[in-house]
């Protein structure tokens, strides 16, 4: 059974993908599919928000009552657990209790709730060496990922615009001087910039600190890496679009610039990276321990 916080924490994983799905309508060319899924997302969000409410109010209604009813089972002295957390747990963290219930302050009544990075269990942070395999082999990844970026502004992309009609070579010698130089400047300055985030994701993972150990568990050091590639996608609109508005142009035929089947895979999985950094960052993918 999910708690309160679950289901909100749920809910608001829905509202934050339906963006998500709208700007993939707009930059895929691809209205539909995504609209619906953005449509969907926002009804089940809007659902899951709305039970969060009604399970709370119900909370709320139960400690003026004296006695709570939560996932099913009556707290402590009329105490509620805390969410996400069985009475007995509860219980056995808190000081001594009264014969009638629980000792606390009235302004204690209600439990506090933890919506972002919840800690789901007793179970302590992973190490330091996880943290680093997992950061430095999404660095690893992510030098993949540009290197996949940049073949598909530099070679797939003007072959496209083509129309498979030239070569690469006579695409290169056919496109004005200016132009190809102003994409070779972007594509640059893309990649380098890339290859800054790569190093600050290298450099999270190496960092040694008693405070990143706590902060940048696996699951939030995955998340970076995810916003990292996100990053990166997004930053080559740049290079893709100096590229669409002149080198078109320069055609002997009509042409447009549109993505070949490298730049959608990329572009989308930018999309799909985001849409992990939120799936690894808001929800909580445990249940309630019985």
């Amino acid at each position: 059974m999910r708690t309160t916080g679950q289901l909100f924490r749920w809910g608001l994983t829905c509202l934050l993908l339906a963006p998500l799905s709208f700007m993939a309508a707009w930059a895929l060319a691809a209205p539909a599919p995504f609209l619906w899924a953005a449509l969907a997302l926002i009804v089940l969000g809007g659902a899951l928000n709305a039970a969060a409410i009604v399970r709370g109010v119900r909370g709320v209604r139960g400690v003026q009552s004296g006695g709570v009813q939560s996932g099913g089972g009556r707290s402590r002295g009329g105490r509620p657990p805390l969410d996400g957390m069985s009475s007995s747990s509860w219980a056995n963290s808190q000081g001594p209790t009264t014969q009638g219930g629980w000792a606390g302050s009235a302004e204690d009544e209600l439990p506090r709730q933890r919506i972002l990075f919840p800690d789901d269990g007793p179970a302590s942070p992973p190490t330091r060496p996880s943290r680093r395999r997992v950061g430095l082999s999404a660095a690893a990844a992510l030098l993949g990922f540009i290197a996949f970026g940049a073949y598909t502004l530099a070679i797939e992309q003007p072959l496209v615009i083509a129309q498979g009609q030239l070569t690469l070579d006579e695409v290169y010698g056919l496109w004005g001087t200016a132009s190809r130089a102003g994409f070779t400047i972007s594509l640059t300055i893309w990649v380098l910039l890339s290859l800054a985030v790569v190093i600050g994701v290298a450099a999270l993972a190496l960092f040694a600190s008693p405070l990143a150990d706590r902060l940048l568990i696996t699951r939030r050091m995955l998340a970076a890496a995810c916003i990292a590639g996100s990053v990166i996608v997004v930053a080559s609109t740049f290079p893709s679009f100096s590229m669409g508005i002149s080198l078109p142009d320069e055609m002997p035929f009509s042409a447009g610039g549109t993505l070949g089947p490298g730049g959608y895979l990329f572009t989308l999985s930018g999309f799909g990276l985001s849409a992990a950094a939120i799936l690894l960052t808001v929800p909580s993918w445990s249940r309630r321990p019985r």
